[in-house]
């Protein structure tokens, strides 16, 4: 794997990111699982999970009230778990986090106003930048999200301080503490089809958070 993750107990659990695209719920889904490991950079390797799990249609609410529910598949050497909500009015948002200047050390995640828990879409200890052409982005294990027409996208910036932010930060107090951590939250407003742009700073960097919105439409455009 390139975006390697290094798992040290038995309690820590491997971090697994997708779809990439919003999934329309129509009838019945049927999500396909199948976990192998890497040898010597094989790509075949010992399989450690194989299997089918499925998310009626037919039988999830349709209030407006979301409700995560999560189902587990136990196979082999893992167990898979995997949550997920049904959303009406739904609208599809792609992020893209652009690094002006500096650098962020912390996490970033992104939630939806009124439903609990937050997405890890950032961490800086394991997921870094990437370069293209003369410009750096943040890797993000979740570039897609799926929120509905009447509720808030909230992207939080949780800063943990170190001691190379300290340095960096021209208005930091002496004896600045490295491990002190605080947050900016970023709200967004869906729409049917738009782009928002939002300059950050936080921390020792600046940053562009982009987020491109389209209606997730089974009927094609031409409905709207």
């Amino acid at each position: 794997m390139e975006d390697c993750q290094t798992i040290n107990s038995v309690d820590e659990s491997l971090i697994l990111t997708g779809p990439g695209r919003g999934l329309v719920l129509l009838d019945f889904i049927y999500l396909e699982i199948n976990l192998k490991i890497k040898v010597d950079g094989k790509p075949q390797g010992e399989q450690i999970s194989k299997g089918l799990l499925g998310i009626d249609g037919r039988v999830q609410p349709r209030d407006e009230k979301v409700k995560v529910e999560s189902q587990t598949l136990k196979s082999w050497y893992s167990n898979v778990m995997v949550s997920y909500a049904t959303i009406l009015n739904a609208v599809e948002c792609t992020l893209e986090i652009e690094v002006l200047e500096g650098h962020f050390c912390g996490e970033i995640k992104a939630g939806i106003e009124g439903v609990e828990g937050e997405i890890v879409i950032h961490s800086s200890k394991e997921d870094g930048v990437v370069t293209r052409g003369h410009k750096r982005y943040m890797k993000l294990r979740r570039h897609v999200m799926t929120i509905c027409l009447e509720r808030m996208l909230a992207i939080k910036f949780v800063m943990k301080g170190c001691r190379r932010c300290v340095r960096a930060t021209p208005n930091a107090s002496v004896g600045a503490t490295p491990n002190a951590t605080s947050e900016r939250t970023e709200t967004f407003t869906p729409q049917r089809r738009s782009e928002e742009k939002a300059k950050i700073s936080c921390g020792a960097g600046k940053f562009q958070m982009k987020v491109v919105w389209s209606l997730m439409d089974i009927f094609g455009p031409n409905k709207y």
